[in-house]
């Protein structure tokens, strides 16, 4: 128990860090230790050795924990395979865009753990009577909001937060750009970026709004209407947001599909066509917001209409977790089309390989004057039946295609040793080749 003279010491030491008539400059209320002076002796008070030792070792391990954060960030593992894949190559768009994401996001995690040194604020709790007259003071020192902390972890943090997102959210239009040249084409997929970042970028701006300063009443309170109000919006914006990464995925699936994919050979299956198509991860993406939208919407119309008719405040109809499961789809995406990129890329260079070695001695002959082309090796299998071009067509359902040309194998040979599959498809491979390069 403090004595009287050790009481007078600390208000002439801490005193200037409560506010207890509700007003303060910024800096005032970032400094603040709470808004009752009284409720920090009642605290202290309540202090013995064991807890005590127990608050500095609190301090000490969240320190050790927002250190470690950025490791327990849930794509750093994915994030240093696809390092590894490029080879460390930062100067790829790609590498660089993970890069941001990474850096931003983890930040933002390691700034929300560090609010844990700010986890104690020494505020009144008020007991009110049915006309809302107060008819008693009490104290309340754990598990409030400390401005400061607000600052750090809902300011700051979520601006690493959503600006990194934001970088991870350029991963769909670049790929887009890298094998659709004409910009006039993907009009739609820039507008839908430029509509997913501005939403987000909203509400960043929607946590400055709600300031430290505001966070207590004249009472030394918690502000709760406020914060109910704020968290209104907050959720409206993270429905658009929703809204908006579905609109996104949508519109690089049209544009692909539109523009690309409709003059690729599609594989039978979805499973193989999503190891090899990006159009079908995106799609993936897609769905899964489609399946969530109506719960989220329900849960946020549902919130609205209780406050608004009944005044009912505390209900909680917080679902964050299925929204940052939505949210982080789309970034599961870009590592797994990552991956998947290079494995196909790196899949068809061994079958191409092994191609060259097996028909190395294999010539292709093209007359120009009479369109005929021939193909001919040492091999007595490989032995293939030229035709006119112009003139026959009873051949043209089992075309395969060399770069611009075409050449038909005489179907009542067997070709064993000549793999068809690894010259069909070059569009294909191509546009592979196109996004290796992002």
């Amino acid at each position: 128990m403090l004595s009287e003279a050790e009481i007078a010491t600390l208000w002439q030491t801490q005193g200037k860090y409560f506010i207890e008539n509700g007003s303060g400059s910024y800096m005032d209320w970032l400094t603040s230790k709470g808004t009752n002076f009284t409720c920090y002796i009642q605290y202290l008070n309540s202090l013995d050795d064991e807890k005590k030792i127990g608050n500095v070792v609190d301090t000490i391990r969240v320190i050790l924990y927002s250190i470690h954060k950025p490791f327990k960030f849930l794509f750093f593992y994915w994030t240093i395979v696809i390092f590894i894949l490029h080879k460390f190559n930062f100067k790829k768009p790609v590498v660089k865009i993970i890069l941001a994401h990474f850096l931003l996001r983890a930040s933002g995690d390691t700034l929300d753990k560090l609010g844990g040194l700010w986890s104690t604020y020494h505020v009144n709790s008020l007991t009110r009577d049915e006309t809302g007259k107060i008819i008693e003071y009490g104290c309340k020192s754990s598990g409030n909001i400390h401005p400061f902390n607000w600052f750090l972890t809902r300011q700051i943090g979520t601006i690493c937060w959503y600006v990194g997102e934001m970088f991870g959210d350029w991963y769909p239009l670049l790929r887009t750009k890298a094998v659709i040249r004409n910009q006039r084409k993907i009009i739609i997929v820039y507008v839908a970026c430029g509509i997913f970042n501005l939403s987000k970028l909203a509400l960043i701006i929607l946590h400055f709004t709600f300031s430290p300063t505001e966070l207590y009443d004249k009472n030394g309170e918690y502000a709760i209407n406020k914060a109910n109000m704020f968290y209104f919006t907050y959720w409206m914006i993270q429905l658009s947001i929703i809204y908006a990464s579905f609109f996104y995925d949508f519109s690089v699936f049209y544009v692909l599909k539109k523009n690309i994919f409709n003059e690729i050979q599609m594989e039978t299956g979805f499973v193989k066509n999503f190891k090899t198509i990006s159009e079908y991860r995106i799609l993936v993406s897609a769905i899964i917001s489609v399946v969530f939208l109506p719960i989220v919407s329900i849960t946020i119309i549902l919130k609205y209409y209780y406050y608004f008719k009944y005044n009912y405040s505390n209900l909680n109809f917080s679902f964050d977790d299925i929204r940052q499961s939505i949210a982080n789809v789309q970034y599961y995406m870009i590592f797994i089309d990552q991956i998947l990129l290079l494995r196909s890329h790196g899949g068809s260079s061994i079958s191409s390989s092994s191609q060259q070695s097996t028909n190395n001695n294999s010539k292709i002959k093209y007359n120009k004057s009479s369109n005929n082309l021939s193909l001919s090796g040492n091999n007595s299998n490989n032995n293939f039946k030229y035709q006119n071009l112009n003139n026959n067509s009873s051949y043209m359902d089992n075309k395969l295609k060399i770069s611009d040309h075409n050449y038909y194998p005489d179907t009542n040979r067997n070709y064993n040793d000549f793999n068809f599959g690894t010259l069909t498809n070059n569009k294909k491979k191509n546009y592979l080749l196109l996004l290796k390069k992002c």
